[in-house]
């Protein structure tokens, strides 16, 4: 599991995720991804075009962060989820309580 981070600008940062959110790649990378995001208290974006499956840690892993940023008054925004990792989201109406782009301009918009 791979981490990167872009400052896209007005207080919004990016983060693309690459692997697996199965239970191991939660693990791998849960700790590291909440320090990058929920600290610094801005809006974030994280990038699922690179992840290929995700599992229901990730559902949980993602609502955590999105609790704890709106706790400062910030928001999440997932980007680009493949379709298998999109009918998993479906299935939990994650994009109910997280809004879900498949563009990053798009993104960008739900955070201004």
């Amino acid at each position: 599991m791979d981490l990167s981070v872009t400052d896209l600008g007005n207080n919004i940062i990016k983060v693309a995720l690459q692997g697996r959110l199965d239970a191991p790649g939660v693990d791998r990378i849960e700790t590291r991804l909440t320090a990058t995001i929920v600290p610094r208290g801005g809006n974030a974006i994280i990038d699922l075009s690179g992840v290929s499956f995700a599992g229901s840690l990730a559902l949980r892993m993602f609502i955590t962060i999105h609790r704890a940023l709106a706790r400062r008054a910030a928001r999440l925004v997932l980007l680009s989820p493949q379709d298998l990792v999109n009918e998993v989201f479906s299935h939990a109406a994650l994009g109910e309580l997280i809004p879900i782009a498949f563009d990053e301009r798009d993104a960008v918009a739900l955070l201004e």
